[in-house]
């Protein structure tokens, strides 16, 4: 018979610890700072055409929201069927929101 107390350790099992150093940690948190400069640069010192810095600025958000997802959430280190459901979800709320917006500026 087996024993039930047995431990086992799944792929993305909790107990399961990754250890990062701290450089890689501060690496990470001055890209963020640089890029949230980059983005406060691009606001203010925006261009005359006011589609180029928006559009700039939102390629920096979803670098930082990239950068977040993979090494704060922890998605890089984790199961790739949880970065899918992510990728899913994000692409469904793009879609409700371009219906959204598609619904908004035909009124």
């Amino acid at each position: 018979m087996a024993d039930k107390n047995k431990s086992r350790h799944l792929p993305g099992d909790p107990t399961e610890h990754l250890i990062v150093p701290y450089k890689f940690h501060i690496g990470i948190w001055v890209g963020l700072i640089v890029l949230t400069v980059m983005t406060v640069l691009v606001s203010v010192m925006g261009l005359s055409l006011i589609a180029f810095s928006v559009i700039t600025a939102l390629i920096i958000a979803v670098t930082k929201a990239v950068v977040v997802a993979n090494y704060f959430m922890h998605l890089k280190y984790d199961n790739k069927l949880i970065t899918i459901l992510m990728g899913v979800t994000l692409l469904l709320f793009v879609v409700f929101i371009a219906f959204t917006a598609i619904d908004y500026l035909t009124r």
